[in-house]
């Protein structure tokens, strides 16, 4: 006989693979300050390029190229202000990729202003870069977040600037990039600050549409959903949640200490991805009162990264907003066992502060 057990949350994994953030906020165009190239591969979304254009009013427009699937309800929180426009468009002259330790960037479509949007970038330099592993302060900005974004991206690196070919406009006006904002060469090489990974690993981390639901074990205490493992083990308090493992790609292991049971628990978690990458810890809290669970999760001991050089032992040092902005996130939510329903929200602290 299978055993049934209590899902109060989950996490996804989106199928991100590539990334490349080009910035001119300083100079910024009349709408757009920034652009963001995504190379994703998915049964959901499909396989092809979207790009993200950071507007000037804090949202974000999200074009996608014909070959993915659009979804008209498709979210954007890692934004500011969130979703202003979701579009299809048809993007031409694509190319990301990385040879000989020189990245190639480039992309053109046209915007809601019908106004043509062109990058291309390419590095010619013959020195070497050692790249940084990083979790991308994402959320750090997000007003109404929908989960913890949690964007884990490996070999991460600045494009250079010598001998590196620039053309990037908007209508035909030239956009200057941003230069790294501190002003020292990084492996002996001045930057911009315009930075891509051929490597990414997204999850959303307990996103608030996941409802509380009933599951089957399978005979080793699992349950399995789209690349996602669930890990259950007996105790004294009944079954609790042990273990989530993303199962796709590089691994990514989250436990619970003590593991998390339906009912008065206190405890820590972890989000444990591969060990070049560092993890993230927190707390957590639940509470039951009737058919009602409280719970709360904060991860308010951040992210200790593992710098590789001695610029990323200052940038990605303990007192650093990359190690720091996930700390002021928090999420707390009510969960009716008889009905079945959570309200569940996440709060970010970073813009407490700012207000």
């Amino acid at each position: 006989m299978k055993v049934k057990t209590i899902l109060p949350f989950g996490i996804k994994y989106a199928p991100m693979e590539k990334l490349a953030l080009i910035n001119f906020e300083k100079k910024p165009d009349s709408i757009y300050r920034g652009l963001e190239l995504q190379y994703l591969n998915g049964n959901e979304v499909g396989t092809g390029f979207r790009v993200l254009a950071y507007r000037n009013d804090g949202y974000v427009d999200m074009y996608d190229d014909m070959s993915l699937k659009f979804d008209p309800n498709e979210q954007c929180d890692v934004a500011e202000k969130g979703l202003n426009k979701h579009i299809q468009t048809d993007m031409q002259n694509i190319v990301f990729e990385k040879v000989d330790g020189c990245v190639e960037i480039s992309f053109d479509f046209q915007d809601l202003e019908k106004r043509r949007v062109h990058v291309y970038i390419k590095e010619k330099t013959k020195k070497k870069s050692t790249p940084m592993n990083i979790l991308a302060p994402i959320g750090l900005g997000s007003k109404r977040p929908s989960c913890l974004p949690i964007f884990f991206l490996y070999n991460f690196d600045f494009i250079r600037r010598k001998k590196t070919i620039v053309d990037v406009c908007i209508d035909d006006t030239a956009l200057k990039l941003d230069a790294f904002p501190i002003p020292v060469p990084m492996n002996g090489q001045m930057r911009y600050y315009s930075r891509y990974t051929m490597e990414s690993q997204i999850i959303e981390f307990i996103p608030i549409d996941m409802q509380v639901k009933e599951i089957e074990l399978d005979e080793q205490m699992q349950y399995i959903d789209q690349g996602i493992k669930y890990k259950f083990v007996e105790t004294d308090k009944g079954i609790g949640l042990s273990i989530i493992e993303v199962v796709q790609d590089k691994k990514v292991v989250i436990n619970f200490t003590p593991v998390f049971v339906i009912g008065d628990q206190t405890g820590e978690f972890s989000i444990n991805p591969s060990e070049e990458m560092g993890h993230i810890k927190g707390i957590y809290q639940v509470k039951q009162k009737g058919d009602f669970l409280d719970i709360s999760l904060i991860p308010n001991r951040g992210w200790v990264s593992v710098p590789n050089s001695m610029i990323t032992k200052i940038i990605l040092s303990p007192k650093s907003i990359f190690c720091n902005w996930c700390k002021k996130y928090q999420y707390s939510a009510l969960v009716d066992l008889k009905k079945m329903r959570t309200r569940a929200k996440w709060n970010n602290g970073n813009q407490n502060n700012n207000e």
